[in-house]
């Protein structure tokens, strides 16, 4: 179960590295108190991600690290110009205008 659970992991890590940081981005960018004050569970509310994802992929991207105690998230310049070089490299873009979507309609559905 543990293999699994690390190969899964490994394959969304690229996924989870760009959700977490573009997430962090967009917080910083927002006005917001100074200085910054983000916990990792509301990380993972707007993530919709778990907590141990969050925190493995924080310190995959050496972002997290114990400071007076606590945890503290550091991300530098460099660390952000170099995923908006990396994002804006991408050769595939999603327009959310395009996107269309419905859930589905459960009560739609004929009877047995």
């Amino acid at each position: 179960k543990q293999w699994y659970q690390r190969r899964v992991r490994g394959s969304y890590r690229s996924y989870w590295s760009n959700a977490v940081l573009e997430a962090l981005i967009q917080y910083l960018d927002s006005p917001t108190e100074s200085p910054p004050s983000l916990t990792i569970l509301e990380l993972c509310d707007r993530l919709c991600m778990k907590k141990e994802d969050v925190i493995s992929t924080l310190q995959h991207l050496n972002l997290i690290h114990y400071y007076k105690g606590q945890y503290i998230i550091c991300l530098s310049n460099e660390i952000i110009d170099q995923h908006r070089k990396s994002m804006f490299r991408r050769k595939v873009r999603i327009d959310e205008k395009y996107l269309q979507w419905q859930p589905k309609d459960w009560s739609k559905r004929g009877k047995w």
